[in-house]
């Protein structure tokens, strides 16, 4: 039988989860997964995710693939089989045969990240582990301009925690970011090439700073330049984050 890639996106609730990573003990998204593809196959199967999101974050287009047997009927029927079997915070949205080059980390150009922030003086119980609750106004003028000055190619070095493994380098690229409002939600989006280790919530940290009055867009500016974590604001909690989307070229 003939081993196809295969290419899903995924939509998942990080909230019960300890990230998307493997790990010995924890539950995690991946561990589900592959335990779910093992039950279909009977075997094990290693799965590959686009990057990994931390525990309590949650994904709108996170991408993986596995190699193995074409062995359902019918994408669908593959599809319907691996949402019957996952816990119902985890759904495979998409399924498709990917070229065998095709790989949802390396092959990746781009991702696009959303912040969410419940901006209102009560918490909304239903906005609960969905956003990040800032009870006092948030001046958006103030946040717009010093989002504009992570848009570039920059050394990130004050806005990232450390991984616990050696990094090349802590320069990226932003090609975008926006904030919007909806009603009580302010939404933030970072698109770039790459991203560092809570590298969006600390960037969102600051941003809610900037909106408190606590710090001018200038200031960040002055943070970014100084290449050292301990001269930027606290990180913004993991269950307002959520991994949006997963750019490919053409050919993926």
């Amino acid at each position: 039988m003939k081993i196809r890639n295969h290419k899903l996106v995924i939509q998942y609730d990080g909230t019960p989860f300890e990230g998307w990573q493997v790990q010995v003990n924890p539950e995690t998204v991946q561990g589900h997964l592959e335990r779910v593809l093992e039950r279909c196959w009977g075997k094990p199967i290693t799965l590959y995710g686009s990057g990994r999101t931390d525990s309590g974050v949650h994904a709108n287009g996170q991408v993986a693939n596995f190699k193995a047997e074409a062995k359902f009927k019918s994408i669908a029927a593959l599809q319907a089989a691996l949402n019957y079997y996952l816990p119902p915070q985890i759904r495979v949205v998409k399924v498709q045969y990917a070229n065998d080059e095709f790989h949802s980390r390396f092959s990746a150009k781009g991702k696009e990240y959303l912040y969410r922030i419940y901006n209102h003086p009560f918490q909304d119980p239903f906005e609960i582990n969905r956003s990040y609750h800032v009870p006092r106004p948030l001046a958006i003028s103030a946040m717009k301009e010093a989002a504009q000055h992570f848009v570039g190619t920059h050394d990130f070095a004050s806005f990232t925690s450390n991984p616990g493994y050696e990094r090349e380098t802590t320069v990226r690229r932003i090609t975008d970011v926006t904030v919007s409002v909806k009603k009580h939600v302010i939404e933030i989006r970072f698109r770039g090439e790459g991203f560092l280790y809570r590298m969006v919530r600390n960037l969102v940290g600051a941003l809610v700073k900037v909106g408190l009055g606590r710090m001018t867009p200038a200031e960040v500016k002055q943070v970014l330049d100084a290449k050292r974590r301990s001269a930027a604001p606290n990180t913004a909690p993991a269950h307002g984050l959520y991994l949006n989307k997963v750019f490919y070229t053409d050919k993926f």
